[in-house]
Order: structure tokens, then sequence, then C-alpha cells
């Protein structure tokens, strides 16, 4: 069974990197893409610190939400700008987890509970 992965990434070098990394695992449909600057990204935390890679205990404070200067412009560097879509095989799963947070990506929340 296949799962689908939605990771976000603070630049697109990051997510393509993270993607390339992948390749050595057997992901299928992978896609990297701009996030629109209306997507409310308040669930998606760092994969870093989940349950499920062994990190730390993981606190809802290190949810992300974006902070404007006076023009508007994003001025908080957590601010994810991309995001890598792909679906992997279930036994895969943390192996990409992995990938992922060496890459610094960030996941729903849900994913972790």
């Amino acid at each position: 069974m296949t799962k689908h992965i939605e990771a976000f990434f603070s630049t697109e070098n990051d997510a393509e990197s993270a993607k390339a990394d992948l390749q050595s695992l057997s992901i299928q449909h992978e896609m990297v893409e701009a996030i629109p600057e209306d997507v409310d990204l308040t669930p998606v935390v760092p994969v870093a610190g989940s349950s499920n890679t062994g990190g730390g205990t993981f606190n809802f404070t290190e949810v992300l939400k974006p902070k404007y200067d006076n023009d508007g412009a994003l001025s908080d560097k957590r601010h994810m700008t991309h995001t890598l879509h792909f679906y992997i095989k279930e036994e895969e799963y943390d192996r990409a987890l992995e990938i992922i947070e060496k890459h610094e990506g960030h996941m729903n929340h849900k994913h972790f509970e």
C-alpha cells in the first residue's frame, strides 16, 4: 500500500534537494510547487522532533505562524515557500521522514499523532 506525503520547505532548493534524495526510495508522482500565499500553514510543524522520527517531544508551540513586516513581506524565516508531494510505499515511510527531516522539512501535525 502507498501513502501520500506532502512536505513543506523554506526554499525551492530545499524541496528539490529532498526530492533528489528521495529518488533512492520508490517514490511516485513526485512534484515540487510554490505554496500560494493564502494557504494556512498553521497545522504545519517541523519533522524534526516528531514522535515518528525518534526526536524530542513534539511541542505545538512550534506550529508555524508567518509574521509580516510593515510592507507585508514575510519576515519570519520559518515561513514555508514550497511543497513536495509524492507517494511512497508504507514500508519506506520512516526512511522518507528521515530524508525530509534532513532537509528541514515540515509536515501537517496530523501525520505524527
